[in-house]
């Protein structure tokens, strides 16, 4: 061996640069790879966790819609109460007056029955007509007062709590139409 050579054994500083910065990149990976898999597993639980979410909220969902309707069934059990006893009294009644007036009373409670859950009568006779409330379905020539108001009613509409669901058929009325001779 000449005095030129460097031992075998003796490293040289840059391959020591190397390996300590490759030493200190495998820990670099290590620690990305160990924080990869903490933020997976975190991600499988949050999924779970939202899964069952889901699956409770849908199942509350299901249960309130039933306990919904049972709060609009128990009232109507009265009103089913109030229609027997005038179907009793129709089968009683002596003339068509009595039974007019049973059926008035039972009318008026269902009615207020319905009031009281947010359903209401659309009213738009003697107004102008609102697509949006009323649907035409017939036209009647008036005079130009009445061109395009709501003259009468074929089938009431209902709003619940604000909202249309179901429009008023109506006739409105339209010019009349010069003669044709």
């Amino acid at each position: 061996m000449s005095d030129d050579q460097e031992p075998l054994t003796e490293v040289s500083p840059e391959l020591d640069e190397k390996l300590a910065e490759q030493a200190i990149l495998q820990q670099s990976l290590e620690e990305a790879q160990k924080k990869s898999a903490d933020y997976y597993d975190q991600l499988l639980r949050l999924k779970a966790e939202f899964d069952n979410y889901r699956k409770r909220v849908e199942k509350e969902k299901v249960e309130s819609r039933q306990w919904g309707k049972q709060d609009v069934l128990m009232p109507l059990l009265s009103l089913v109460d109030v229609f027997e006893q005038a179907l009793a009294q129709a089968e009683n009644a002596k003339d068509v007056k009595q039974l007019t007036v049973g059926l008035e009373f039972l009318h008026k409670n269902f009615s207020s029955f319905l009031k009281s859950q947010g359903l209401t009568t659309i009213d738009g006779v003697g107004k102008p007509f609102d697509p949006h409330m009323a649907e035409a379905v017939d036209q009647v020539e008036v005079d130009e007062d009445q061109v395009g108001q709501v003259l009468d009613e074929i089938q009431k509409g209902y709003s619940f709590n604000g909202r249309v669901i179901r429009p008023a058929r109506v006739r409105v009325g339209v010019a009349k139409q010069p003669d044709k001779e």
